[in-house]
């Protein structure tokens, strides 16, 4: 039994050794152990009271668990690692595009040059059900990101249920172009009741940079310096280069006819909804 002794001496000394160690080379290096010490006990042991097969069979049970659980290790790190990388990719394609995640920002820039409602920022949001009537306020932004005053405010018509886009043409109460900035949008909605409807809100921005990131949660850098998780984006667009997408959401003169369900193009007279929603109505 000597040698069976020198054995386990020698595991208790591995297994202080390994004491920092984790993950796969932890897992292989117990697994071999366990097979030095299970044939050293068969080796050695006593002809008289030799192992019981009940045992015996538990200690290969446990074994085959080792060496399973060491399989389906390896197997989840390889899943994960090939995820990061289709993120990456991902995330990578979206430069130059414009996407659309929560949020109740707008970015204008040189609105005393606009011509049509194309170059109008727009903000996305989407409705519950069919609403009525509704408002569109727009808010100047504090230097400390909190909402500011009052610089324009419309009433709406009624929009579809779903994703509805609506744009600003830049200017206050009175007209007169408003500076370059990032400008905080409310929407309010009423059904036909004049209950009050719930409105979530959307902000569009071109992407101009990714930062890539562990978890595959990568940071998006947009073009008016806000930042968004891959995770928030729920639309992606083609970018024309103008304020607006050139691919997707619809962009009208007046009001915009509701699209079949597939991604609207933009017009300079009726266009049609993107993702099957009701195109914007200038404010």
């Amino acid at each position: 039994m000597a040698i069976a002794n020198n054995i386990i001496g020698q595991y208790e000394v591995n297994n202080s050794v390994l004491s920092g160690v984790s993950g796969t080379d932890r897992v292989a290096t117990d697994k071999d152990t366990f097979l030095k010490l299970l044939v050293a006990q068969l080796t050695h042991q006593d002809p008289l009271n030799p192992v019981e097969d009940k045992e015996f069979i538990a200690q290969l049970a446990q074994f085959t668990t080792v060496e399973e659980l060491q399989n389906i290790n390896s197997g989840v790190k390889d899943l994960n690692t090939a995820y990061a990388e289709q993120q990456s990719i991902n995330a990578s394609s979206l430069i130059n595009k414009m996407v659309v995640a929560g949020g109740d920002n707008i970015m204008l820039t040189d609105a005393a040059n606009f011509t049509s409602q194309d170059d109008y920022p727009a903000i996305y949001f989407t409705l519950p059900g069919e609403s009525a009537s509704g408002t569109f306020n727009v808010y100047a932004t504090n230097a400390d990101g909190s909402i500011g005053s009052m610089v324009y405010s419309a009433v709406m018509p009624g929009y579809q249920a779903g994703r509805n886009a609506a744009y600003w043409d830049g200017r206050d109460f009175n007209g007169n172009p408003m500076p370059n900035g990032t400008y905080i949008v409310n929407i309010t909605a009423q059904d036909a009741e004049g209950n009050p409807m719930l409105v979530s809100t959307s902000s569009a921005g071109v992407v101009v940079g990714v930062e890539m990131a562990e978890d595959g949660n990568h940071v998006l850098y947009l073009a008016d310096g806000r930042t968004v998780n891959y995770s928030q984006i729920d639309l992606v667009m083609g970018y024309s280069g103008s304020g607006t997408a050139s691919d997707a959401g619809s962009a009208g003169t007046d009001t915009a006819d509701t699209g079949s369900g597939g991604t609207g193009s933009t017009g300079t007279g009726s266009g049609d909804a993107g993702s099957g929603g009701t195109g914007g109505t200038g404010v």
